[in-house]
């Protein structure tokens, strides 16, 4: 995680620097305003961390939002932004689905289907379910994956340790109402364009690691009651134009 941050910022750091350069020598006949200059530089800082995380959503809308806003010099005006961003909505899916095996192997909680089976089994099949998939675990480590979709979860694991939760383009909502802790758990988020509930125990010491700068935010509703036996939940992971929410419950 700290190499990939140190790569995201020295990358950042270069590229800004070449982009205020030439705004300011005038090196190219197209006048750039300063906020043009500004949105430019988030864009591609938003796209640097999209890159080192693999993260395709946050890489392609970030480029269909720079051809947006370069539309006059780049001499694609005739394309409406909205056809931009259809096209960037259809890239994403098909990029997802061709580069999932590709992924799975530089986060390890994506190889596994919300069964908690491996996508790498020969005998399983990915697909996509675009209904409501509601199921109960009593697992210590419990997976789960959404596509396109909408998944729920009740986890009654007298045992927990880990739970990895990986949405692309879906909603999943996961219940630790009834679930007991020894003294630490880990719960891994990866979350593309989609949106992930968690619901957690009010005596639960969260301790949040995420990264969400990629046009994302983190919620939480309710009030934490923490005491010395507070079990420490880590919830860490990347999120990219998605939304995660911690309810105490």
């Amino acid at each position: 995680m700290r190499n990939r941050n140190g790569i995201f910022w020295g990358l950042f750091m270069l590229i800004s620097a070449g982009i205020l350069i030439v705004s300011q020598m005038h090196l190219i006949s197209y006048t750039f305003s300063f906020w043009t200059v500004v949105v430019t530089i988030f864009l591609v800082a938003v796209l640097i961390k999209s890159l080192v995380y693999y993260a395709i959503p946050g890489t392609v809308f970030s480029l269909a939002f720079l051809a947006i806003l370069y539309a006059k010099p780049l001499g694609i005006t005739a394309i409406v932004p909205w056809t931009i961003l259809g096209a960037a909505l259809l890239i994403t899916i098909g990029l997802s689905m061709i580069l999932h095996p590709f992924l799975a192997k530089h986060r390890p909680w994506m190889r596994f289907d919300h069964h908690g089976r491996s996508w790498h089994n020969p005998r399983m099949h990915h697909h996509v379910d675009h209904d409501v998939d509601v199921e109960t675990t009593d697992r210590s480590d419990v997976n789960v994956s959404v596509r396109m979709g909408s998944s729920v979860r009740y986890v009654t694991s007298d045992d927990f340790k880990e739970a990895n939760v990986d949405v692309s383009m879906g909603n999943a909502k996961v219940y630790f109402e009834n679930v007991t802790v020894e003294d630490t758990a880990i719960i891994n988020v990866d979350i593309s364009l989609g949106n992930v509930e968690l619901y957690v125990p009010k005596n639960w010491n969260i301790v949040k690691e995420i990264d969400d700068s990629n046009m994302s935010g983190i919620g939480e509703e309710g009030y934490p009651n923490i005491t010395e036996d507070s079990p420490v939940i880590t919830v860490h992971g990347y999120l990219s134009l998605s939304g995660l929410k911690i309810t105490y419950i």
